[in-house]
C-alpha cells in the first residue's frame, strides 16, 4: 500500500472516530486505559510526517508543531559577528599599528589617533601616564567588525595589563622604567635570545652613570626608520637623543612582547657595557672599550665581505 492510500484511508477513520476521552481518564488511577488505535493509524502519522520532510526537503531544519515561529522567538540562534585577524608585531611603534589597524577595519586611521589619547577610557595602568606607546600588546587579534577603535584599544591594554601582572612587571619598584627598556631590548635585538643580554648593557650603563647611545631612540625621536644613526642625527636635541642625554629616553620607544618585558625584569648576570651586530642577524657583547673596538672593526670586514 502506498504511502497516498494509507492517508487516505487514515482520515477516513478519523471522519468516523469517537471524541478523545477528557484528560482527567488518564489523570485519575484505577481507571482503564483508552482502546488503543489500530496500528494503521501510526503508520499513517509516520506516513504523514515523511510526505510533511519531502515537502520541506529544500530547507535546512524541519521544525515541529510545538517549535516556537522563528520569527517571533527569542531563542533562535543568532549568526556570530563577522571579524578580521590583525597581527600586530613586538617592535612596532604605536603610530604603525594604528595605521595597520585602520587599514584591517576600514575604519579611518585619525580614529584610532583619538582614541588612543584616552588613557583613562582605554584601561591604561597609572605608570603609563597617559600614553599609549609601549602599551598596545602585540600579538594577533580577531576584531569584530562592530568593534570601535576605543574597544580595540583597550583590549590591546587588557592584554598588556595581563602580560604584565604575569611577568611581574606590574609589581616591580619601577614599572615604567621596565617597559621602557622592554622597548628597546625589543628594538636592538635580533633574536629573543639575545634580549637577557641586551637588557643587561643596558642596566649596566645606567648604573655607572653612562649615556646608553642607542640609534633606535635617536631615530624614534626624528620619527625615522633604519639600521644606524647618521653624524647629523646624532646631534639632534630631541628628549630621545641617548648620545646627548643621559639615562632612559621619557618613554617606551615601541609595543615590547612578554620576552622583552622578562629580559628587562630579569636581565642576564654579566659585565658587558656594549653590544655591536656584526651582522645582519647577530649580535656580540663587550665588556670593554677595547673589545668594544675589536666588535666594531669585525662589523666593518664584515660589511666589506658582502
Amino acid at each position: 500500500m502506498n504511502i497516498e492510500n494509507v492517508l487516505r484511508e487514515t482520515l477516513a477513520d478519523m471522519a468516523g472516530e469517537e471524541r478523545p476521552p477528557h484528560p482527567d481518564r488518564f489523570l485519575r488511577p484505577g481507571r482503564e486505559r483508552p482502546a488503543r488505535r489500530p496500528a494503521r493509524s501510526g503508520l499513517a502519522l509516520a506516513a504523514a510526517a515523511a510526505v510533511t520532510v519531502l515537502a520541506l526537503g529544500s530547507t535546512l531544519a524541519v521544525r515541529t508543531l510545538s517549535d516556537p515561529d522563528p520569527r517571533t522567538s527569542h531563542t533562535a540562534v543568532q549568526p556570530a559577528p563577522a571579524t578580521v585577524r590583525v597581527t600586530v608585531r613586538p617592535a612596532m611603534r604605536l603610530s604603525d599599528t594604528l595605521r595597520r589597524l585602520a587599514t584591517a577595519t576600514g575604519k579611518p586611521v585619525g580614529a584610532f589617533t583619538e582614541a588612543a589619547k584616552d588613557g583613562t577610557a582605554l584601561g591604561l595602568p597609572p605608570y603609563a601616564e597617559g600614553g599609549m606607546e609601549g602599551f598596545a600588546y602585540p600579538g594577533t587579534y580577531d576584531i569584530p567588525t562592530t568593534a570601535t577603535p576605543a574597544d580595540i584599544l583597550a583590549s590591546m591594554v587588557a592584554r598588556f595589563t595581563r602580560t604584565a601582572e604575569q611577568t611581574g612587571v606590574a609589581a616591580s619598584p619601577d614599572p615604567r622604567d621596565v617597559v621602557i627598556i622592554a622597548s628597546l631590548v625589543e628594538a636592538e635585538s635580533p633574536a629573543e635570545s639575545d634580549m637577557p643580554k641586551v637588557a643587561r648593557v643596558i642596566r649596566n650603563r645606567l648604573d655607572r652613570g653612562m649615556s646608553l647611545q642607542l640609534d633606535s631612540t635617536v631615530l624614534y625621536g626624528l620619527g625615522r626608520y633604519g639600521v644606524a644613526a647618521s653624524t647629523r642625527d646624532l646631534a639632534s636635541r630631541s628628549p630621545y637623543n641617548t648620545y646627548r642625554r643621559r639615562g632612559l629616553p621619557p618613554g617606551p620607544i615601541a609595543n615590547p612582547g612578554e620576552a622583552a618585558l622578562r629580559a628587562a625584569l630579569n636581565p642576564a648576570p654579566g659585565p658587558w657595557l656594549h653590544f655591536v651586530a656584526v651582522g645582519p642577524k647577530t649580535l656580540k657583547f663587550a665588556a670593554s672599550h677595547a673589545e668594544f673596538l675589536e666588535l666594531v672593526r669585525e662589523r666593518e670586514r664584515n660589511g666589506r665581505a658582502r
